[in-house]
């Protein structure tokens, strides 16, 4: 199976007919900065992108990923995935083995509920993967238990809980060339029956965007779409545009100040003043203008859901990554390991206080 377009995004590929659309509301003063601490080290060097993360039985679980442990792809490397899993304890001084998953696994969806942290498609280098899994911290290591089959396999997709409720959007589907998906799919883990479709959002498929969940409400913000043209040959494209499900209806909201794809997801809320905060991500912006071996940016941006307003931070985020999951822990959102720059990760893990929840 071809190598899926996680890695060639982060080359800074030249655009495709992207261009942002006229922005309608963004803030031109700043937002107050958010607070970061760094956290014990990831243990499997050199790190991990398309880490699944989350939290269960007062434990941060970190398991899965991929990374290319001895050349990168363009000196003719290969992507390994992985199938270890580790808990931090809040207060520990390091990361303790916890198990293995069925299979090795990077880049599904993750949501943390009371009955575990669910595991949502991923692939590896074999498979799509169409299932779910169940983590759950049973003291001593970490248990994984199937859930509900998917609708159709599925990588790359993002995944929040509103209401107890996990609701899962677009993601690549599996082929020779992977093409992104409009899907919505919503599980009420406390009722049988499965998944259920529901309506799309009125714009492009995507995958790799961020989503989160606030005030009875799912953001969908960013993402790549990926088609192919008549010679087979994939086209990215980079989007900006960002929506909200409510009451049933989707709404268009104002198109973010740049793009944001792989940053952090579910993206950070801070339900006292009302925001969704976006970390980073790779920005069209930067397209054609940097070196492979250029960091992802580490700017930060939120959406005010009152004034319907972006804001931006003018503080940076000391250590940006892409293709990790952001985890509420421990009164804190958590970042594990993740992808710096096309092709290199980081061990490194952070936790971060927003400006709103301190």
């Amino acid at each position: 199976m071809p190598v899926p377009p996680h890695l060639p995004m982060f080359r800074f590929l030249a655009p495709c007919g992207f261009a942002l659309v006229p922005l309608l509301a963004v803030a031109a003063e700043s937002a107050a900065a958010p607070a970061w601490t760094a956290r014990p080290a990831y243990p499997l060097a050199p790190g991990m992108a398309g880490i699944v993360a989350g939290a269960h039985g007062g434990v941060l679980i970190a398991a899965g990923g991929a990374n290319f442990p001895d050349r990168m792809p363009w000196d003719g490397g290969k992507k390994v995935y992985y199938d270890e899993i580790f808990v931090l304890a809040p207060g520990a001084s390091a990361w303790r083995p916890a198990g293995k998953l069925p299979e090795r696994r990077a880049y599904a969806a993750c949501v943390s509920l009371p009955g575990g942290v669910l595991l949502i498609g991923g692939e590896n280098a074999d498979t799509v993967f169409g299932d779910t899994l169940w983590l759950r911290w049973d003291g001593r290591a970490v248990v994984a238990e199937r859930g509900p089959a998917l609708p159709a396999p599925r990588t790359s997709q993002v995944a929040v809980v509103l209401d107890g409720r996990v609701y899962v959007a677009g993601g690549y589907a599996p082929g020779p060339v992977r093409t992104s998906c409009g899907d919505f799919w919503r599980l009420d883990p406390a009722r049988a029956g499965g998944w259920e479709t529901l309506a799309t959002w009125p714009g492009p498929t995507r995958a790799q965007g961020t989503i989160a969940a606030l005030d009875g409400a799912i953001y969908l913000i960013s993402g790549l779409e990926m088609t192919v043209d008549a010679a087979g040959k994939p086209q990215p494209k980079y989007l900006g545009d960002a929506y909200r499900f409510r009451a049933g209806q989707w709404e268009r909201l104002p198109d973010a100040p740049w793009t944001a794809i792989a940053a952090p997801t579910p993206a950070p809320v801070t339900p006292a003043n009302g925001r969704i905060w976006v970390l980073g991500g790779v920005d069209s912006r930067l397209v054609g203008k940097v070196p492979r071996d250029t960091r992802v940016p580490d700017h930060v941006m939120c959406f005010d859901t009152g004034s319907g307003v972006w804001r931006t931070v003018s503080e940076r985020w000391p250590d940006p990554v892409v293709t990790s999951p952001a985890v509420p822990f421990a009164g804190e959102w958590w970042i594990v390991s993740g992808e710096i720059m096309a092709g290199v990760r980081t061990t490194s893990v952070w936790s971060w206080q927003p400006e709103g929840s301190r």
